[in-house]
């Protein structure tokens, strides 16, 4: 697979607002030109009961940055006997500006967290997973399977943004994008489903970089050729892809 050197690429993000403005400044503050158009935005969604569910917990997950935010906005207080766990660096990164230590895998995905030998016995445990609408239920199928009673806490809510087809592609084009961040499965389909027919052939042209070995399959069979794993869905660990470190 060809790698663009750091001069050569030109990169559209689709992150979210607030991660895409990061991950902005930190590409210009190496000299690398790149332009946002996020696909996918985060809302808050209430959570019944989110005190005593919360305290009863042994152990608590979450599956990202905005499951902890997001709960952190509605919780009075976290409880200090449980163990906390983080599927990725970012979210335990999150967890730690509230003062809370989480272990976290460092296969930021929900199979490297289920590896974590401190998730091994959970016979009678409590879990209790942080997260949005929807999404994979491998963590909670599997630690259910190991003896623990597993319950959602959905704080937020992805909701997918509309594209204009005609007139994004134009300008990416314009731009001569040849890389694109995508950092979740969700919103490569919403991109592969809403770009039209007659732009799928320059998509799959684009060099795209993923954080997991779940999204790079889903890239492989839309016809994707060049694939870039990061080691995470955290800036920087995108930013050591940019720049060719790993």
């Amino acid at each position: 697979m060809h790698k663009h050197s750091p001069r050569q690429r030109r990169v559209l993000i689709t992150r979210p607002q607030a991660k895409s403005q990061q991950l902005e400044a930190l590409l210009a503050s190496h000299h690398i030109p790149c332009i946002s158009y996020p696909l996918v935005q985060f809302l808050p969604s209430i959570a019944s009961q989110i005190e005593q569910v919360i305290a009863d917990a042994d152990i608590i997950i979450a599956v990202s940055e905005n499951a902890v935010s997001h709960t952190d906005n509605q919780l009075s207080q976290w409880p200090q006997q449980a163990d906390y766990f983080a599927v990725g660096k970012g979210t335990a990164q999150q967890f730690l500006t509230l003062n809370i230590k989480a272990k976290a895998p460092v296969l930021a995905t929900s199979e490297g967290l289920l590896a974590l030998d401190d998730l091994a016995d959970v016979n009678g445990k409590r879990v209790v997973i942080l997260r949005g609408n929807g999404g994979r239920e491998l963590i909670a199928q599997t630690l259910v399977k190991r003896g623990a009673t597993v319950e959602y806490l959905e704080t937020y809510q992805r909701q997918l943004i509309a594209m204009n087809d005609g007139d994004c592609v134009l300008q990416w084009q314009q731009h001569q994008i040849n890389t694109i961040v995508v950092t979740s499965g969700e919103i490569l389909q919403h991109l592969w489903e809403n770009i039209g027919e007659m732009q799928q052939t320059w998509l799959k042209s684009l060099s795209l970089i993923v954080p997991s070995e779940r999204i790079v399959k889903i890239a492989r069979k839309l016809g994707f050729e060049s694939i870039e794993l990061s080691e995470g869905a955290d800036n920087q660990s995108i930013l050591k892809i940019l720049l060719n470190e790993c």
